[in-house]
């Protein structure tokens, strides 16, 4: 990353400790600042103070699911870009009107080529 440029920020949601670490420490490597949420309660807690750059979303957690995250987000015109990163094989991006997807399991590259394109998107989700 050249001087003065700051990191892009990226907020990882999903609930199972080991991915969201995974995911996590491989961004953190690549030169993203992260900040983890383990629901989508903290997720909404978080994205105001993070103020994210974008997010990685799992969609079934508990006590707020990433259904309803991308609903609140709508709800408060929240543009930032969103990732869904699901095992859930029932929507597509295009169905969800986020950024992207990645299917769980997901690779080391897939999951960068997503933010890094959900980065360069521009598009309000």
């Amino acid at each position: 990353m050249p001087d003065g440029q700051k990191a892009a920020r990226v907020l990882v949601v999903d609930d199972d400790p080991e991915i969201a670490d995974t995911m996590a420490e491989v961004l953190d490597f690549e030169g993203y600042s992260v900040a983890i949420a383990r629901d989508g309660v903290q997720a909404m807690d978080r994205i105001p103070k993070f103020v994210p750059d974008v997010i990685l979303l799992d969609l079934m957690m508990p006590l707020m699911t990433g259904f309803e995250v991308l609903e609140r987000l709508r709800e408060q015109r929240n543009t930032t870009p969103v990732v869904v990163v699901s095992a859930n094989q029932g929507y597509e991006a295009s169905d969800l009107n986020v950024a992207g997807k990645v299917r769980k399991p997901f690779g080391l590259t897939q999951l960068l080529d997503a933010v890094t394109a959900a980065l360069q998107s521009g598009a309000p989700r």
